[in-house]
């Protein structure tokens, strides 16, 4: 074989496993446990929660529409994961959840979406009894939440879970993801595929 020869074949050998491992499907990532049934009212004032999702590969993050620090950056976050699942055909729901159920009613929740461009066929935003959003965020997510709404205090007077929570058809937990990375976005749509029915 000529040197030429033995070039193309050093040069094709490492693209062909390349493009052979990006055929391949990744394992999916470990279940981190169940949640626990919840049933909130989504922002056209319709029942959403464990039910409704069931099925579906969703990712949830806790917000409030008064909120003056982080929830501005996840919705933002959350607006470009919708765009990215689009784009890479990956089925993912999206939940945005109030922590602020006494001012985020369903047509403020509906409002505050149109502003950030949601759309609402997979992007939901949910409220409800706060106990129920308390013990689901606490108890079922492992997120943070304490506090009352309060103009005067520091951050409203609300302290809540930022990360992006991935949960699978059978609604197990299978990842947290950080909101201040893009690179993250990326993982938990590489994820979120693993998951597809």
């Amino acid at each position: 074989m000529s040197t030429s020869g033995y070039l193309r074949r050093w040069l094709w050998a490492p693209l062909l496993s390349l493009a052979l491992l990006s055929c391949q499907k990744s394992a999916p990532p470990p279940d981190l446990g169940a949640l626990a049934d919840f049933n909130l009212t989504d922002q056209a004032d319709k029942p959403i929660g464990s039910q409704t999702l069931r099925g579906k590969v969703w990712a949830a993050a806790f917000m409030f529409t008064r909120c003056p620090t982080i929830c501005p950056r996840i919705t933002k976050q959350m607006r470009k994961l919708q765009t990215q699942a689009v784009a890479a055909e990956v089925p993912l729901t999206l939940v945005s959840i109030s922590v602020d159920p006494d001012n985020d009613t369903p047509s403020v929740l509906r409002e505050y979406g149109q502003r950030y461009g949601a759309d609402f066929k997979s992007w939901s935003f949910a409220t409800g009894d706060f106990k129920v959003i308390q013990k689901t965020s606490v108890e079922s997510f492992k997120q943070a939440l304490d506090g009352k709404a309060d103009p005067n205090a520091e951050g409203f007077g609300i302290t809540h879970g930022s990360y992006l929570v991935l949960v699978d058809p059978s609604l197990h937990i299978r990842g947290y993801y950080r909101t201040n990375e893009d690179a993250e976005l990326t993982r938990l749509l590489q994820d979120a595929k693993t998951l597809v029915p």
